[in-house]
This record gives C-alpha cells, sequence and structure tokens, in this order.
C-alpha cells in the first residue's frame, strides 16, 4: 500500500505541476513577469512580495497569513547606465528569491535566480513618436521541489474498531536541483508630446525555456515543467483636466495573458490603473477564455471556467509621500511603497470556499545614478524628477 501511495503522489504530482504560480500584483513582481524589467527603476531597488491563496480551503489553514497556500518573492535589483561610459550600453541585474508552498503538508517550491536585462534606445524622433526603447532580458534559476509531511495515513493503519494503529508516518520527497531559464522583450515608447503624451509597453516572455525535470524521486519518470508564454501591454495617459497642474492623475489600462500546459492554463487579466505621483488604485478582472467548463464538477455558465475567474483590488502608495510633502529637493527616485490587493473569487474556486486571495507588495527604492553619466535613462517619467510608485 505505502508504494501504492507513492505511485500515486507522482500522479497527482504530475497535475500540481502543470503551472506556475501567477501574482495579482504583476507589475510589483516585474522580473518574474518578464526579466527583461531587471534594473528598471534608477539606481536600486529590494522588492518584497508575500501571496496567501486561497486559506479557507479545507488542506489549508482557517484565516489568513497561516500555512495554506502561500507565496513568498524577494528582489534585488540595480541599474547600470552607460555601463563602461558608453552611452547605449544601459544594463540591469537583479537577484531573485522565490518559494512556493502548496497546502498545510506542504509540497514547496524554492529557488534562486540571476537576470540580466540591456536597454537600447531606437528611436528619438520629431514626429508623433517620440522614442522607441527596446529591452532584452534572460534569467537563470536554480530551483528544487520537496514534498515533506509527518502525518501521512495508510489502510494498514487502519482498524474498524480501534481507528489508528500507531503513529502516522513520515515522509520526504525531493527533486534534484534543476536550473530553469526565462527569457523575456519589451518594447516602450512616447507618443506624442510631454504634456499630452501616451506612454506605450508591450512584453513578451517565454518561462521554463528548458523545460526542466520536476521528479520527485530519480526512478520516477521524468515530470517536465512545461513552457509558459506571457504576453502584457498596457498604455498611460494624462488625464485632460489635469494638464498643466504640479501632480496631475494618470490612467493606465493594462493587460496580460498567460497560458501554459496546452492552454490548460489559459488566464487573461484586463483593468486599469488611477495614478499619481504618491498613489495608485487599480480593478482588475481576471479570466479564462475559451470559457472551458469546470473539470471536477462539469457546471457550464457565465464565468464558470477551467480556471479561477476573479475580480482584483489593487491599491498602494508611498510612504515617504506622507512626511516629505513634495518638499523641493526630495527626490522621487526614493521611497518606501506598500501595495495591497484581494482577488474576490466568483467562478471557478469560489470566494465562499476560498476566502480569495491576499497579495501585500513592500518596495524600497534605494535610489541611485540618474541622469548623470547619460541622458538617455529614465526617460519614461511622468513627473519631473521622479515617477509614480507603480511604473511600468
Amino acid at each position: 500500500m505505502k508504494y501504492l501511495f507513492v505511485l500515486l503522489s507522482f500522479i497527482v504530482c504530475h497535475f500540481l505541476y502543470g503551472q506556475d504560480p501567477v501574482f495579482s500584483q504583476f507589475y510589483a513582481t516585474r522580473t518574474y513577469l518578464n526579466p527583461a524589467y531587471a534594473g528598471f527603476d534608477p539606481g536600486g531597488n529590494f522588492n518584497l512580495n508575500y501571496r496567501d491563496q486561497w486559506f479557507g480551503l479545507p488542506d489549508g489553514s482557517a484565516g489568513p497569513f497561516s500555512p495554506s497556500y502561500r507565496t513568498f518573492n524577494a528582489n534585488l535589483e540595480w541599474q547600470f547606465p552607460c555601463f563602461l561610459q558608453l552611452d547605449e550600453l544601459n544594463l540591469g541585474m537583479a537577484l531573485n528569491l522565490f518559494r512556493d508552498d502548496a497546502g498545510d503538508a506542504p509540497l514547496s517550491t524554492s529557488g534562486v535566480g540571476l537576470a540580466f536585462s540591456y536597454e537600447y534606445n531606437l528611436l528619438q524622433g520629431n514626429g508623433k513618436l517620440k522614442r522607441l526603447d527596446v529591452r532584452l532580458g534572460a534569467q537563470l534559476s536554480y530551483m528544487r521541489k520537496t514534498l515533506d509531511s509527518d502525518y501521512l495515513v495508510f489502510s494498514y493503519q487502519l482498524d474498524p474498531v480501534v481507528g489508528l494503529l500507531g503513529d502516522p508516518s513520515s515522509m520526504k520527497f525531493q527533486s534534484n536541483i534543476y536550473s530553469n531559464t526565462n527569457l523575456g522583450a519589451m518594447i516602450r515608447g512616447q507618443w506624442g508630446k510631454k504634456s499630452t503624451a501616451t506612454y506605450f509597453t508591450f512584453g513578451v516572455t517565454l518561462s521554463n525555456v528548458n523545460e526542466p525535470n520536476v521528479s520527485l524521486q530519480d526512478a520516477a519518470s521524468d515530470l517536465r515543467l512545461p513552457r509558459r508564454l506571457t504576453v502584457h501591454l498596457g498604455t498611460t495617459h494624462r488625464i485632460p483636466i489635469y494638464i498643466g497642474t504640479k501632480n496631475p492623475w494618470y490612467l493606465s489600462p493594462q493587460f496580460r495573458w498567460d497560458t501554459q500546459l496546452g492552454g490548460k492554463l489559459n488566464v487573461q487579466t484586463l483593468g486599469l490603473f488611477a495614478l499619481q505621483r504618491s498613489f495608485y488604485l487599480g480593478t482588475f478582472l481576471q479570466y479564462n477564455f475559451p470559457n472551458d467548463p469546470v473539470t471536477n464538477t462539469g457546471i457550464i455558465g457565465p464565468w464558470r471556467s477551467r480556471n479561477t475567474t476573479s475580480l482584483i483590488l489593487n491599491a498602494g502608495f508611498d510612504l515617504r509621500s506622507t512626511w516629505d510633502n513634495y518638499r523641493r529637493g526630495n527626490r522621487k527616485d526614493k521611497g518606501i511603497i506598500l501595495g495591497l490587493s484581494y482577488d474576490i473569487n466568483f467562478g471557478g474556486l469560489e470566494l465562499g470556499d476560498t476566502y480569495g486571495v491576499v497579495e501585500l507588495n513592500l518596495q524600497f527604492r534605494l535610489g541611485g545614478s540618474r541622469n548623470k553619466a547619460c541622458r538617455i535613462v529614465a526617460p519614461f517619467d511622468l513627473y519631473k524628477g521622479g515617477e509614480c510608485p507603480v511604473r511600468f
């Protein structure tokens, strides 16, 4: 029976490995979204993310911030403008630490990655298209999966009269340390003059390029982590009534599409940010298209799909702005950014079953060189001498 459990665990894990975690605050985990974002902010940036997902499920916990379906991400990145004093050589680097726990047991994935990016200015013009930049990035990670449990019960331990015979069994499985490669590209541009400009971003990421073997035991057949394709795009527009004001508001519609494992993971996220110099608000709908029926219940209907449909509420602000009050000389390339999101699930795994998803983000902008060594760094600032708490 013990060997049967081992066999079944590999079958279950085959499905668990079918998709990667997806963050609701995807622009707060930019290097995870696209390695071309490595070193995106001027100077340095330290980023922490915590995601607590589906803590209402029976194999999770009874409340948030306790063992359940949790994901942790820490990222330290730095920008190197005009590397080696060459105006066209703008590099970025990011060190990434990652851990994902599935359930209270848990099945865990952990690893460390190093990403590099290169930015090149394609166009600076006097026409409608004022600027066009391209960024290329790659990330190499080393990771391991483990299944560690100390309360497994097998059928031979169950007696119909006295119940459990003996203590629960302890088992630990783990994969070999495996390498994983992600590649990304991104185009950013400015259309129109500064006061009424439209800024746009389009990016593509191919994750798990080498399809690593994530089997929990050497003797098992290979279990390959399938490639994931991510497409993200968005624009940013100044609200007309705020043209000419000191701290104008902007609207920024955004779209992300993730597909993996032949479309079994096929999720789109569509929504809108309203942002200002000190804070931002966002509302997004995460849904599945085509609308495949739920596989475990067979229910077919609006918003009932293979993947969970969610309304994502997002907010964040720059803590430093509460005490600097935009005093002259205080640059906005430094600051502490706090972000919070909550997913209201209403399709697939619904809110009454899961209690939704909570995600926290904390950024420390360390500052650094900015337009000192070369003039083409940080060309898309929305405010003179600084930026918003969220950047694309």
